[in-house]
């Protein structure tokens, strides 16, 4: 079981880099955990387009899916076998409207996804089985719907998604061989408006509380100081912890 990492930027992509997304494969399975801006280009470095076999979003905000709509053109318009199988893509509740909202001023039918991706909303309450792996779902703390997900196969990623610091967080992260955790609030504790992200520090608390074998965080801030948060996510860990670097790959 391996993670390649895709995309590490919060909000926006800085200089050279994506947003959120993350490429887990084991024994052929192909699975594409969130889709932001700059990841589809990423991708393409490690797989062809249609042998993603499944797509998981893990909530609607721009830097976690808008790379979905290049990658719609690209299943439609770019590939040699018209006959190529379909992604299947897991929205949460709701995803549906909110993709149909967002390219209704272009989109040529009200097909423009599902011609070419099996598209689904998943049951947050309900595992999902996607053969090599099993997905749990649990409801973060974040400005709108979120879910953590607990990715198991031959070993066990945990990944927080956006989410400020709540319990539920310590439910999917729980022995995890590896804690994948989004440190948005990397610009500074006094920002209260970043209340739906964690602080560094409070990623390296979870992990020890977790007992989470390695921990990695993603998702900063083009402006925050990459060394400065790695710094705090290991002074509250004490274990095995790490930056997530782009177009990496990394073995669990």
């Amino acid at each position: 079981m391996k993670v390649t990492i895709l995309g590490t930027s919060a909000a926006y992509p800085g200089p050279g880099t994506a947003c959120l997304g993350f490429l887990v494969q084991e024994r052929g399975l192909n699975l594409l955990i969130d889709c932001g801006t700059g990841v589809l280009s990423n991708l393409q470095k490690y797989v062809d387009l249609p042998n993603i076999s499944d797509i998981i979003i893990t909530h609607m905000h721009a830097d976690h899916f808008f790379d979905l709509i290049p990658y719609r053109y690209a299943l439609q318009y770019g590939l040699d076998n018209p006959e190529a199988r379909k992604p299947r893509l897991y929205l949460p509740p709701g995803g549906t409207k909110v993709l149909g909202q967002v390219v209704s001023p272009f989109a040529e039918s009200t097909n423009f996804f599902s011609n070419v991706f099996k598209v689904f909303e998943y049951d947050p309450d309900k595992e999902l089985d996607l053969g090599h792996f099993v997905i749990r779902f649990v409801a973060v703390r974040h400005y709108i719907p979120t879910y953590a997900l607990s990715i198991t196969g031959s070993r066990r990623l945990a990944y927080t998604s956006d989410s400020g610091l709540c319990p539920e967080l310590l439910q999917v992260a729980k022995g995890a061989d590896l804690l994948l955790c989004n440190a948005g609030r990397c610009l500074g504790a006094e920002i209260d408006h970043l209340w739906g992200h964690l602080l560094p520090a409070e990623a390296g608390q979870l992990a020890k509380e977790a007992s989470v074998k390695r921990l990695m965080i993603t998702h900063l801030w083009p402006a925050c100081d990459p060394a400065s948060s790695l710094e705090q996510a290991s002074s509250t860990f004490g274990g095995p912890v790490a930056l997530a670097e782009q177009c990496q790959t990394y073995g669990l």
